[in-house]
């Protein structure tokens, strides 16, 4: 008996852990996608399909990782917000492969107004989802 009762702490500690592991890697997972917005709009402004290419396609992956994280914290707001930010990354990154600039441009401006909602909404002062 005293085996179990050693073992659910433990167990109880890990979890803990490994939630503030996938915190951790949300965190930088959010630092890298500003950065690669930065880069993303430098390349819309100067009307680069060689530079804005591979951004927006980032965006789409890191917007779809981000999906899973609010899934797993079973935030539906969040996971809402995050689909219409997939949505306006895949318009962009069609967008700038057709060279339709503007319509980058636009797709761009409705991926901040999603990123801005969601922080809005503070979901970081909640508790991390835990690893499945």
């Amino acid at each position: 008996m005293k085996t179990k009762l050693v073992l659910v702490p433990f167990v109880g500690l890990l979890l803990a852990a490994a939630a503030q592991d996938e915190a951790a890697r949300h965190k930088e997972r959010m630092d890298t996608a500003q950065e690669v917005k930065d880069d993303l709009k430098e390349a819309l402004d100067t009307k680069s399909r060689e530079k804005a290419a591979e951004p927006a396609e980032k965006l789409v992956q890191f917007g779809e990782q981000e999906e899973e994280y609010w899934k797993q914290a079973k935030l539906e707001r969040e996971v809402k917000l995050t689909q219409q930010g997939i949505s306006a990354s895949r318009a962009i990154a069609a967008a700038v492969k057709a060279e339709h600039f503007d319509e980058a441009v636009k797709a761009y401006e409705e991926l901040e107004s999603t990123c801005r909602a969601c922080h809005d909404l503070h979901p970081q002062k909640r508790p991390a989802p835990a690893p499945q």
